[in-house]
C-alpha cells in the first residue's frame, strides 16, 4: 500500500486531491453524509483511497509520458498531434499498461482488507453490492479475453516464422539462387495471405466474440452516486476504479491482437468517469491516443491488414516490410537490404512476445486470485453479524 509521504508528494496541490469530484462525489460530501450513515468512513479509509488514486495516476503517466506528462500534446509533439507521432500500441507499452493495472490491483486488495476487516458484511450492502457484482462479472470476461490473447500470441509466433524463413533465404546470396527465391516467395505469400481472423479462430468457438465480451464489460458499470455515503461508498469508488482499469486493459489488448470471433474494430472504448479526477484524466489521455492510432491504422493512412490483425506496432512492421520485400523480389530489385530489415523486425516481434506472454499469464492469475478474494469476502460478509455503531465505542 502506498505511504502517506508518497501520497503527499504525488498530490503536490489540491488538483490531485480526492476532494475533486468523482461523478459529484467528494471527500467533503462523504464526510457530511456519513453523519447519518451507520457505517461512517474513517480518515484512514479516505487517505488510503486518495493514495490508491495517486499511485494510479503515477503509473498511468509512466505508460505514455508523451501524452500525459505535458499539458499539451501539440506543444510536446506536433507530429503526434497531427496523427503522425510514434506508434503507441507496442509490446513495451502493453507491458507497462498491465504493470499499471497490477499495481492498482495490489493497492485495491489492501484497501479491501482495510475496510472489510472492520465491517465484513458491508460488501453485500448497497451501493457496494452492485459494484462488486459488476467487478466479478468483468473478471470472468477478462479471463476469457486473456486466454484469447494467449492463443493469438502463439499464432503470431507461428505467422512470424514465415518472415524469418523469407529473410534467411534472401540474405546470404546476391542475387539469390532460384531455389532460394522460390522459398522466399512461398514464405512471403503465407506471410501476406494469413488473415488475422484465421490466427486463432480455429481454436475458439465460433459463438464466442471478443467484441461482444468487451461490449458486455462496457455496459456492466455501476458508477458511484453522490447520495451514497460512508465506508460502503468509499469502497464502491475503489471497486469502480479497478473495474474501469480492467475493462480498459482488455479493450487495448483486443485492439492489439487478433483475438478470435473478430477484433474490436467496431467496439467503442470503455467509458471512463467524468474527466475531473487525475487518474481518469490520465486514463482518458491514453484512451484518446489509442483511438487516434486505431483510426490512423484502419483509416486512409493504414492497411487492410490492420483492420483484421490488430494494431500492434511490431506486427504491422513485419507485415509492412514483408510487402516491401515481396515487391523487391517480384520486380527483381535489391533484396539483401530489405531482407535484413525484415529479419530485424521479425526478431523484434519474436523477442518481445515471450516476456509479454508471461506478463499476460501473470495478469490472468492475478485476476483469478483477486476474484477469489472478493468471493471469499462475500462469503465472510454473509456469515458476519450486522454492524453496530456501538461497536465503535466498545
Amino acid at each position: 500500500m502506498p505511504t502517506a509521504a508518497a501520497g503527499a508528494e504525488c498530490r503536490g496541490g489540491p488538483s490531485v486531491s480526492l476532494s475533486m469530484s468523482f461523478r459529484s462525489i467528494s471527500v467533503i460530501s462523504l464526510r457530511r453524509n456519513q453523519v447519518a450513515s451507520m457505517e461512517p468512513s474513517s480518515e484512514e479509509e479516505l487517505l488510503q483511497l486518495d493514495l490508491l488514486h495517486c499511485r494510479l495516476v503515477t503509473s498511468l503517466q509512466s505508460v505514455l509520458p508523451l501524452t500525459i506528462s505535458s499539458g499539451s500534446t501539440k506543444k510536446s509533439c506536433p507530429a503526434a498531434a497531427a496523427g503522425g507521432g510514434r506508434p503507441v500500441v507496442s509490446l513495451p507499452f502493453l507491458y507497462k499498461l498491465i504493470d499499471a493495472f497490477l499495481d492498482c490491483e495490489s493497492d485495491f486488495k489492501s484497501f479491501l482488507h482495510l475496510v472489510l476487516s472492520r465491517n465484513p458484511n458491508l460488501i453485500s450492502r448497497p451501493p457496494l453490492d452492485r459494484a462488486v457484482s459488476d467487478l466479478l462479472d468483468r473478471s470472468l470476461k477478462a479471463l476469457d479475453l486473456c486466454n484469447s490473447v494467449s492463443l493469438s500470441i502463439d499464432s503470431l509466433r507461428n505467422w512470424n516464422r514465415h518472415a524469418d524463413i523469407a529473410a534467411s533465404a534472401l540474405i546470404p546470396l546476391a542475387p539469390p539462387a532460384p531455389s532460394r527465391l522460390n522459398r522466399a516467395r512461398s514464405a512471403l505469400s503465407k506471410l501476406a495471405g494469413r488473415s488475422a481472423l484465421s490466427f486463432t479462430s480455429s481454436k475458439i468457438s465460433r459463438s464466442w466474440s471478443a467484441t461482444k465480451q468487451l461490449q458486455a464489460m462496457a455496459t456492466s458499470t455501476a458508477a458511484p452516486r453522490s447520495c451514497d455515503s460512508g465506508s460502503a461508498a468509499v469502497l464502491a469508488i475503489a471497486v469502480n476504479t479497478i473495474s474501469t482499469m480492467l475493462a480498459f486493459v482488455m479493450w487495448v489488448l483486443v485492439l492489439a491482437f487478433p483475438c478470435g470471433g473478430g477484433v474490436a474494430g467496431s467496439s467503442p472504448p470503455p467509458a471512463t468517469a467524468v474527466r475531473q479526477i487525475p487518474w481518469t484524466v490520465a486514463l482518458a489521455a491514453l484512451q484518446d491516443r489509442v483511438v487516434e492510432e486505431r483510426r490512423r491504422e484502419r483509416g486512409g493512412g493504414g492497411t487492410t491488414f490492420a483492420a483484421v490483425a490488430g494494431i500492434l506496432t511490431e506486427t504491422l512492421a513485419v507485415e509492412r516490410v514483408g510487402r516491401e520485400v515481396m515487391e523487391a523480389v517480384s520486380n527483381g530489385g535489391e533484396t539483401i537490404g530489405k531482407a535484413a530489415e525484415l529479419a530485424a523486425v521479425s526478431r523484434s516481434l519474436e523477442d518481445g512476445l515471450l516476456p509479454f506472454e508471461m506478463k499476460v499469464r501473470d495478469l490472468f492469475h492475478r485476476v483469478v486470485r483477486s476474484r477469489e478474494e472478493v468471493l471469499r469476502r462475500l462469503d465472510i460478509g454473509s456469515r458476519s453479524p450486522p454492524f453496530s455503531i456501538a461497536s465503535l465505542f466498545s
